[in-house]
């Protein structure tokens, strides 16, 4: 709030070295310097860290103000008071002010009080001040701090992942959500990685194969910073979409499929190499995956509406988000479109890994040949079931 500030515009000579009330009126010969403008306070809270998962921080008041259009590098004082006191006092003396303008943290404050400021161009040579035309005042955040959201899920992308989570509580005037890493590989770790007014947040610096941790803080618009959420993990894997491959009869040296960690390899193999994990199959009776080479499969429950329900996802987006415990076959299973699958396979380092197949189009080519057009996920984690999201924990 800015008050008219009703105290004379030179005054309190520094030989005056007690507070400086309003009805002062001191003055020094010598010149008068003009007095600063646009003074602004504004109340904000300070986060100084976390203990455990528990924000610890503490209620500030910034002030800024400009200096006078004929300004010699004068310092500035400070006044500042209760807004319950009637006496101001000298809280600091700020020489580090620019062209552009001048900052003062006052951090001597408590939660949930009011406080008037002035501001004043000293001269240090006459002993002469001039204070801003308006006092300003500002109350301090209290004590109440938004709760912690609640964290939904991760999902897992490729080189990416993705989180969400909704708010915790009611009437919080909720301004942002910062977004902490706390997990890289066995790493243990609290460093804020972004932070977004929406309530999902996209890390595009995970790498696939490396398990991430997450943690997200509400902050309200007072600054003040909620606690930690509870963690989320998520594992990234790579993956790819429109991929081709042509039934087994048609096209058998692109009828064969098997999962790859990078871009520069193929997935499409013959249907015979004794390298491919599954191949396509199709005639009179419709199209089938069908395994090799110690391969298992089954089909993910229900229809879904894509690979991975990431950035961007509708509501009722719905993917293969953990691989089943139980109920795989090593025989050929029927597939239809807009359904996942799910194989476990043998990787390149001799463990089981899973992997998911969504076929998008089922049909034939101009030719007449049968494919299958198709997106696919790998999780290059050993024996980890997670194929795109994890849970809080």
């Amino acid at each position: 709030m800015r008050t008219l500030l009703r105290i004379p515009l030179a005054l309190c000579a520094a030989a005056v070295l007690g507070a400086c009330g309003r009805n002062d009126n001191v003055f020094v010969g010598g010149e008068v310097p003009d007095a600063p403008t646009d003074l602004r306070a504004a109340a904000s809270w300070v986060l100084d860290g976390f203990t455990g998962t528990q924000a610890v921080g503490h209620p500030v008041v910034n002030l800024t103000w400009l200096p006078p259009a004929r300004w010699s590098s004068e310092p500035f004082r400070v006044y500042g008071r209760r807004h319950a006191d009637t006496r101001y006092s000298l809280i600091a003396t700020v020489t580090s002010c620019t062209d552009r303008g001048c900052v003062y943290v006052d951090r001597d404050v408590q939660p949930g009080v009011a406080y008037d400021y002035y501001v004043a161009t000293y001269n240090e040579s006459s002993r002469e001040e001039s204070t801003s035309q308006f006092s300003e005042s500002a109350t301090t955040a209290g004590t109440t701090r938004p709760a912690a959201p609640v964290v939904d899920s991760a999902v897992a992308l490729d080189n990416a992942a993705y989180v969400r989570w909704h708010p915790s509580g009611t009437g919080a005037d909720l301004w942002k959500y910062q977004v902490y890493l706390t997990r890289i590989g066995a790493t243990a770790s609290l460093y804020q990685a972004g932070e977004t007014d929406g309530t999902g947040y996209l890390d595009a610096r995970a790498r696939n194969g490396t398990q991430y941790g997450y943690r997200v803080a509400a902050v309200d618009t007072l600054g003040r910073v909620s606690d930690l959420s509870a963690e989320v993990t998520v594992l990234p894997r790579p993956d790819a979409r429109a991929a081709l491959v042509y039934a087994f009869a048609d096209s058998a040296a692109a009828s064969g499929f098997r999962f790859s960690s990078s871009e520069a390899t193929s997935p499409i193999l013959a249907g015979s190499s004794p390298s491919a994990q599954w191949r396509l199959e199709s005639d009179a009776s419709g199209w089938r995956i069908v395994p090799l080479n110690g391969t298992t499969v089954i089909e993910y429950p229900g229809r879904t509406t894509d690979l991975a329900c990431g950035p961007g996802a509708d509501a009722d987006c719905r993917a293969a988000t953990r691989a089943p415990t139980a109920g795989y076959q090593s025989t050929p299973i029927t597939l239809k479109a807009e359904y996942s699958y799910v194989l476990s396979v043998t990787g390149s380092d001799g463990q089981k890994h899973f992997g998911v197949v969504r076929a998008t189009i089922l049909g034939r080519d101009a030719a007449g040949k049968a494919l299958m057009i198709f997106d696919w996920s790998y999780q290059t984690a050993a024996n980890d079931p997670r194929l795109s999201v994890s849970a809080a924990r």
